[in-house]
């Protein structure tokens, strides 16, 4: 893990996951289904952003290649920002939204478009993405098996994603 960028209290670090250490830092409990999302992930590419407080690590944000299949919407030059998590006492601090700047505006990352997809009431999060300049893309569910996502007219999934176009 490297550090990446610090001004003030807040300082980003950048981790490239092993099949085995999917973390360098677990700041929530990791269920089963996580880690076999991890481990579909580990072989399309993620990375793992994590943001420190004041010397504290407060969240992270994974950042995943939009070439996986998963993703039929995204093209190979295009990246999937989330989940991305904040400690629950570092919230109510814009946090999030520090991170995902970060993320979409001043790492090194190179990509045309970033999609986020966010369960529909996961209110915080949809404010977050929308502060940092996404826009609404489609309406989603995840398939039964491969939890692949599906898009779907307006009002009828069970998520909601955010294209951000880079400048």
């Amino acid at each position: 893990m490297q550090k990446v960028f610090e001004q003030g209290d807040i300082s980003f670090y950048e981790y490239t996951p092993t099949i085995f250490k999917p973390f360098y830092v677990n700041l929530e409990p990791l269920t089963l289904k996580r880690r076999l999302r991890l481990l579909m992930a580990y072989f399309s590419g993620f990375k793992v952003f994590y943001l420190k407080y004041q010397g504290e690590y407060a969240g992270y944000c994974l950042v995943q290649s939009g070439r996986d299949n998963r993703y039929k919407f995204a093209s190979k030059k295009d990246i999937m920002v989330g989940p991305y998590f904040i400690c629950e006492g570092y919230r109510g601090k814009k946090l999030s939204v520090t991170l995902l700047e970060f993320i979409l505006k001043r790492s090194n990352l190179e990509f045309a478009n970033a999609y986020d997809y966010i369960q529909k009431d996961n209110i915080p999060s949809i404010k977050a993405s929308e502060a940092v300049g996404f826009k609404y893309f489609s309406d989603a569910n995840l398939s039964r098996y491969v939890r692949s996502i599906i898009l779907c007219d307006s009002g009828q999934g069970d998520f909601v994603i955010y294209k951000y176009t880079k400048r």
